[in-house]
């Protein structure tokens, strides 16, 4: 194939794709010799695009171990840890090496994958670089990248091999490229070569209802932030801007608008969009000063510890920031507005979705919503969304479910005869993709940091067992399991030295390293991963029958242990407990996407193991006490609870007539907290196995967290430490 033949083609595909706003997806199949060679020329010829000449520096990202000078002053290298820096920034071309950047050559980093599509402008192209080896690799046992491959057959895409001799026809998109008046007009309007006649200078009707709806949280009642959500390529950061700067023109009193985002680079269309849509304004970087007022940057850590005074704040690609730190906001701004890209499940996964809307709706009941569906940088057929959304499971439907369906559960398995419990082999998730899209949307709704990668892990790892629970043949449930334990002694030995950590080994290595449970590696687990109801029909006691029927299969098994890890709260804790497992661990630091604690919970299934398991839980349970004044001092107080709740030994611990009259003596007034705090520790520790009552959180926090008087009266509001001293007395003598 000769390189003048390759150029032409290229420069004829980005002018068709280029009528029909169109992004193309190019994969170049061969050695690293040969795909460099080809990759430069794809490089002079979608880089010389007239577009691309208005875009600043640098017009595209380069992902992989691409030994390539010419492509390294070109393009601007991202890697694993920064890809997602790049989230809402406009690229032209995008070269991806499916190796990515460690040694093992087969390592497809799927998540920045899907995530660098989502930058590339209309007419743009991404070229995928795959080797022969991989191919083969695909077929011997890379399911995902199998399944990946076959998608590249159905969609719209130009595969080009080393040993072709012909080039992809183009006839079928020409024939398809003729442009009517409207679309020439549409073309026009996003490019910015005409005036919109829509208001503030949107593009498209769902943009004006946009800006509308953020214009009126500045002007209209506190406390009602608006969450503004869409996929990649809808602009909703240009609806941001355009909001920002309407704000600023109609201003009748100096305005201080904040914007933050994971990244200065995410804003990068934000303030362009600021510096075309604001005349008279004075743009430094991130900072706009106007006549009216300013717009300035802040990162999310910066403006929660310095919270300067604001009008608004703004907060751009919102699902890639912790939701923790959301939360955090809730309580220093009363303004807000909370935009993000929900390109499927990526970014924080559905933690923006599912669990900083509880969020919101708990202490924000009055927020609003707004989603825009039609697409603003490239067509609403394009192919290459399509292919991201179809090999990566973006847009998987959960199954249909009839949601006045009751389904009453027994504990007594037997009597379900209704529920059937499927083990599900990957063979049979690859020959039927409708099955696989049913089990892989209801995991994606149980856990709200799914990505692309955990469906290549499903369908990858062979450690990984799948179980299903049907109602007449429709699924209503999910549970991914893992074997570990029984590894060999050699590898024990280095993981105690800290010389190595073991893959698919997180129960017994965690009992190991955390809690100095020297023998955990002599037993076998069976983890769940995740376990999942479909949503329309939770709350029914499926959930508990799921997992009894997945410890049955698990004795059957002659497994050990079973158990599981989780970003903890109450209702989670609760649920684990409730199936009679016990705390082994919760993590000291909180992770980074939910803000909470990891717990782990076991349950013993054979009689050794029962005996470790109450040796390593009741290590947890004394040494708890002391965690709560350092480690676990912020932990919520809902959560403190339920984790000595469940806790049944408690229940044995009595108090001396010693420590019961020191009781008296502070209900009664006769002697001060502090000279009693020993006998109110005991009482309480006692006393939460009990049901819950709200009345005793501050109890919690003042007598198990030692947090301050002046704290306790700010989070419970009480009007001082009388106030505060009345209640603990109140509380303690009711029960």
């Amino acid at each position: 194939m000769l390189n003048e033949d390759f150029s032409a083609w290229c420069v004829k595909l980005q002018q068709l794709t280029h009528l029909k706003r169109w992004r193309s997806l190019l994969v170049l199949v061969g050695d690293k010799a040969w795909t460099s060679q080809y990759v430069d020329v794809s490089l002079k010829t979608f880089l010389s695009d007239h577009r691309a000449k208005a875009m600043p520096n640098k017009n595209g990202l380069i992902y992989g171990n691409i030994d390539n000078k010419f492509l390294a002053t070109e393009l601007t290298a991202v890697n694993r840890k920064t890809f997602n820096q790049y989230l809402g920034t406009e690229q032209q071309l995008v070269v991806f090496s499916l190796a990515g950047q460690h040694k093992h050559e087969n390592d497809f980093d799927v998540d920045a994958f899907a995530a660098l599509s989502g930058t590339i402008v209309s007419g743009g192209v991404l070229v995928l670089l795959i080797s022969p080896n991989q191919l083969q690799h695909a077929q011997k046992s890379d399911y995902f990248l199998h399944r990946f491959m076959q998608q590249l057959a159905v969609e719209p895409s130009y595969v080009i091999k080393q040993a072709d001799t012909l080039l992809p026809n183009l006839d079928a998109l020409k024939a398809t490229s003729a442009l009517t008046t409207s679309s020439i007009n549409e073309l026009q309007v996003v490019e910015g070569n005409c005036i919109s006649a829509l208001p503030y200078g949107c593009v498209t009707q769902e943009q004006v209802l946009a800006v509308d709806l953020m214009l009126k949280v500045l002007s209209g009642h506190r406390d009602r932030p608006l969450v503004l959500t869409a996929d990649r390529g809808r602009g909703k950061s240009t609806a941001l801007a355009l909001a920002a700067c309407q704000m600023l023109e109609s201003a009748t009193q100096p305005l201080k608008i904040l914007i933050s985002a994971p990244s200065k680079q995410a804003l990068a269309v934000f303030f362009q969009q600021i510096a075309q849509h604001l005349p008279g304004a004075e743009i430094n970087g991130t900072s706009v000063e106007h006549i009216n007022g300013s717009i300035n940057f802040y990162p999310i850590d910066a403006l929660l510890k310095e919270q300067p005074v604001a009008s608004i704040v703004m907060v751009d690609e919102a699902a890639a920031i912790p939701v923790y730190l959301l939360q955090q906001l809730l309580g220093s701004y009363h303004r807000l507005i909370f935009a993000s890209t929900i390109h499927g499940y990526e970014g924080a996964g559905r933690g923006f979705s599912i669990k900083f809307r509880q969020v919101l709706q708990h202490l924000m009941p009055n927020w609003r919503n707004i989603h825009i569906n039609e697409a603003i940088r490239w067509a609403s057929d394009d192919p290459l969304e399509q292919f991201v959304f179809n090999s990566c499971l973006l847009n998987a439907q959960l199954p249909n479910f009839d949601k006045a369906c009751q389904i009453k559960v027994n504990t007594n398995i037997t009597v379900n005869s209704a529920l059937q419990i499927e083990l599900i082999s990957v063979a049979a998730l690859l020959e039927d993709d409708a099955l696989l899209q049913a089990v892989f949307s209801v995991l994606v709704t149980a856990h709200y940091q799914t990505s692309p990668s955990d469906l290549k892990l499903l369908l990858n790892n062979r450690a990984i067992s799948l179980l299903v629970l049907k109602r007449e043949n429709i699924l209503v449930g999910v549970a991914m399991l893992m074997r570990e334990g029984l590894v060999d002694e050699d590898l024990v030995e280095k993981v105690l030295e800290n010389k190595r950590r073991l893959r698919d080994q997180f129960l017994p290595q965690s009992l190991m390293m955390h809690c100095g449970v020297k023998t955990s590696f002599n037993y076998s687990y069976q983890r769940v991963m995740r376990i999942a109801i479909h949503p329309e029909i939770q709350g029914q006691g499926l959930g508990q029958y799921f997992l009894k029927c997945i410890e049955q299969h698990s004795v059957m098994q002659n497994i050990d242990f079973i158990g599981a890890s989780f970003a903890g709260n109450s209702e989670l804790v609760k649920f684990w407990q409730q199936a009679e497992f016990s705390l082994a661990r919760v993590g000291f630091s909180k992770d980074k996407a939910s803000g909470e604690h990891s717990c782990l919970v076991t349950k013993s299934l054979t009689p050794s193991a029962k005996n470790l398991q109450h040796a390593f839980t009741e290590q947890f349970y004394l040494q708890l006490s002391y965690w709560l004044t350092d480690e676990f001092k912020d932990m919520p107080a809902k959560l403190v609870w339920q984790l000595l709740n469940g806790n049944t030994e408690l229940k044995r611990l009595e108090l001396t007539p010693e420590l019961a009259e020191t009781l008296n003596d502070f209900t009664s007034g006769q002697r001060q907290f502090s000279s009693c705090i020993y006998a109110l520790h005991r009482w309480l520790i006692s006393h939460l196995t009990e049901d819950f009552d709200a009345g005793v959180l501050p109890l919690i926090a003042r007598i198990l967290q030692k947090h301050s008087i002046e704290q306790v009266c700010k989070q419970y509001s009480f009007t001082g430490k009388k106030s505060l001293n009345q209640h603990l007395i109140h509380y303690i003598s009711l029960h």
